[in-house]
């Protein structure tokens, strides 16, 4: 199974690439991969995640956009990733 990701500022500093796809032995929920994530890239990626370092919160300026559409609704973490899913982690910002 193939998911193509894209890490937008400031995930990329974490990541070091814009663009990855990876390949997965099975399906993973949105938090199993979060989960997957932080023990690739470490704390500074779940520090991105979650509000104040800690699970549980999401970071206010967080969006997780998984083909095309941006939810939080109360299963979110639930969410199944498929093959071919397109994800990006993103902050969004305001201002000027």
């Amino acid at each position: 199974m193939k998911v193509d990701l894209e890490f937008s500022p400031p995930f990329n500093e974490v990541s070091k690439n814009l663009f990855e796809t990876l390949e997965l032995d099975k399906e993973l929920t949105l938090d199993e991969l979060i989960d997957f994530f932080g023990q690739k890239y470490g704390k500074k990626f779940i520090d991105l995640i979650w509000e104040n370092g800690e699970k549980g919160k999401f970071n206010k300026l967080l969006s997780i956009i998984i083909n095309g559409i941006s939810y939080r609704d109360d299963n979110f973490l639930e969410t199944k990733i498929k093959d071919g899913d397109q994800i990006v982690f993103i902050y969004i910002y305001f201002g000027g």
